[in-house]
């Protein structure tokens, strides 16, 4: 299940390359120049928070937990997790392999993306920006999770392009 979602995040990344390689070739202060720079940085800032999400449902995978993959590829969530049947820990290793991903994704931004280029900044803000957004977001139910005694119910990942409740399994593929 979870191929067809590689298959585009691994389209996004090829796109994002192609953007990053052509900044080389555009000429640089020109309005094409900055919109292929925006361009390249906002789809990597996009493959910043693919990879956060996937390492998500590594740490669900990993953990045994039961989840739902999402049913449209425009959905922004892989899968929707199952509150009622995965237990404390298991919630927690899935939240940690996506904090883990985006740890990853913003030290190696910080470390090797150009700031002298518009597709470097652009990127390097846009995943500082969905690094706030974890640490807004997921941190309060992480630590819900954390020092309560089970696994916090949000609702945000019920709806028609994510999962719910009706066919959650543990196989997802």
């Amino acid at each position: 299940m979870f191929i067809r979602f590689a298959v585009r995040d691994i389209g996004i990344l090829v796109a994002t390359i192609a953007l990053w390689v052509s900044t080389f070739y555009t000429p640089p202060g020109t309005q094409l120049g900055r919109a292929v720079g925006i361009l390249a940085g906002i789809g990597a800032a996009v493959c910043a928070y693919n990879l956060h999400e996937w390492g998500h449902v590594l740490g669900a995978r990993l953990s045994h937990s039961v989840y739902t993959p999402a049913r449209r590829l425009i959905s922004p969530f892989l899968f929707a997790y199952n509150a009622e049947e995965n237990t404390r820990d298991q919630f927690l290793v899935m939240s940690l392999a996506g904090f883990l991903a985006t740890g990853i994704f913003v030290l190696a931004y910080w470390i090797w993306m150009p700031q002298d280029q518009l597709a470097g900044r652009v990127a390097f803000r846009g995943a500082l920006i969905l690094a706030s957004l974890t640490v807004i977001i997921e941190f309060p139910i992480f630590f819900l999770a954390l020092f309560g005694k089970k696994v916090p119910k949000t609702g945000l990942f019920d709806g028609p392009t994510v999962g719910g409740r009706k066919g959650s399994s543990s196989d997802p593929r």
